[in-house]
C-alpha cells in the first residue's frame, strides 16, 4: 500500500439535514416521523379547538384517525429503541 493511502484521513459520512438526529447522535428516521406525526396531531386538535377562523373551517378532531396514524408510528420508534437497546447489551 502507498504512504498516501496509508496517511490519508479517513472521511466521514455526510448526514442527511432532512432527518433528526437522535440519542444515539446518528440521524434517525424513526424520530424523524415521530416528530411528525406528533406535530401533525397535535396541529388537528389545536385546529379543532375553534370552529374556524374567517372563511376558513376546521373539521372536529378524529381521536380514532390521530390514533391510527399515531399509534404505529410510535410503535415503530420505540420497537427501534428497544432493538438497538437489546443488540447492544449482548456486545
Amino acid at each position: 500500500m502507498s504512504e498516501e493511502a496509508q496517511t490519508k484521513p479517513k472521511q466521514k459520512k455526510e448526514v442527511s439535514k432532512l432527518w433528526i438526529i437522535g440519542t444515539d447522535g446518528k440521524a434517525s428516521v424513526s424520530a424523524t416521523f415521530a416528530t411528525i406525526a406528533f406535530l401533525s396531531t397535535t396541529a388537528a386538535y389545536v385546529a379543532s379547538i375553534v370552529e374556524g377562523y374567517g372563511e376558513l373551517k376546521f373539521r372536529p378532531f378524529d381521536v380514532a384517525a390521530c390514533g391510527a396514524y399515531m399509534v404505529p408510528i410510535l410503535s415503530l420508534y420505540f420497537g427501534r429503541r428497544w432493538t438497538e437497546k437489546s443488540s447492544k447489551k449482548e456486545d
